[in-house]
């Protein structure tokens, strides 16, 4: 007997909204299946560590193992979340988390999955991060500052996100986090970015999808340090732009750089972005997803 579990990509910042927002977006997901084992075992065939400790799912599979002294798990990964700025561990992570909850019972609420699955992103990142992990969780679009207060929005049918992660570039999350500290934001930026997140969250509240778009590309904190990570972001910014998104910014640490469309000008926008990397990127376009699921 197993659990399988699918968790999504997700879009952290979304634009302004460093270390706060996060989006669950459809089209890319992780798998994991879980099953009663002794001790804790990685089985993949995709290039990641075995180690449990230096895996996110293990690490989370280790936590839940300990805290409620259970035999042991193993967890079988496919992963289909490309690297590098859409929450790939972060996927991995939560599913885990969801699949061990399944499979031994343990009838977790939100928080506590939240909890473990952050957990699991030290194996990446260093440190908990809930930008992705709320919204892989959950679905949707998320407003996070605690476990225990957080809060899911819904997002306009009408709009689509074109992700573009470009092939053979690695920006690591402690290198982005780095690059923020070594240029801190001025008050000014401060207010802009302030600004552009409340105008957002009020226009999901009213169902304004072309203010919520646009105030995506207003970010003056995040995206004026990591755009260096970006080939050619200038010119990915600009194609955008001219051939239809209302809103564009860095997904995450990056170099994944994503456009919010309507869904009309989606096809557009992608194609055009693919021929600024002459082809040589990962695309796709998104609805908002749901969330994590039981297969």
């Amino acid at each position: 007997m197993s659990t399988i579990v699918r968790a999504p990509a997700t879009i952290a910042n979304v634009g302004p909204g460093f270390d706060v927002f996060g989006l669950a977006v459809d089209g890319f997901h992780d798998v994991v299946e879980a099953r009663e084992a002794d001790g804790v075992e990685i089985v993949t065939e995709d290039p990641i560590p075995t180690d449990p400790e230096r895996n996110t799912a293990g690490r989370v599979a280790l936590r839940m193992v300990e805290e409620f002294d259970l035999p042991g798990v193993s967890l079988e990964i496919r992963k289909g979340v490309p690297m590098g700025g859409l929450g790939s561990s972060a996927a991995s992570a939560v599913a885990a988390a969801v699949a061990i909850d399944r499979e031994f019972e343990l009838g977790l609420e939100e928080s506590e999955l939240l909890r473990f699955a952050a957990e699991g992103e030290r194996a990446a990142a260093g440190e908990p991060h809930y930008d992705n992990v709320a919204p892989c969780l959950l679905g949707g679009f998320v407003i996070w500052r605690s476990e225990r207060e957080y809060v899911r929005l819904e997002v306009p049918e009408d709009l689509r996100f074109v992700t573009v992660t470009p092939t053979g570039v690695r920006v690591t999350t402690e290198e982005a986090r780095r690059a923020l500290r070594e240029r801190p934001p001025s008050l000014d930026d401060v207010v802009n970015n302030l600004s552009a997140v409340a105008l957002m969250v009020h226009a999901l509240h009213e169902e304004d999808a072309e203010t919520f778009a646009r105030m995506v590309g207003r970010d003056r904190i995040s995206e004026p340090v990591r755009k260096r990570f970006v080939p050619r972001y200038g010119e990915l910014r600009e194609i955008a732009y001219g051939t239809g998104a209302l809103g564009f910014a860095i997904s995450g640490a990056g170099p994944t750089v994503f456009a919010v469309c309507w869904r009309e000008d989606a096809e557009d926008v992608r194609t055009a972005l693919e021929d600024v990397l002459n082809g040589k990127c990962v695309s796709a376009v998104h609805r908002v997803s749901d969330g994590a699921e039981v297969a």
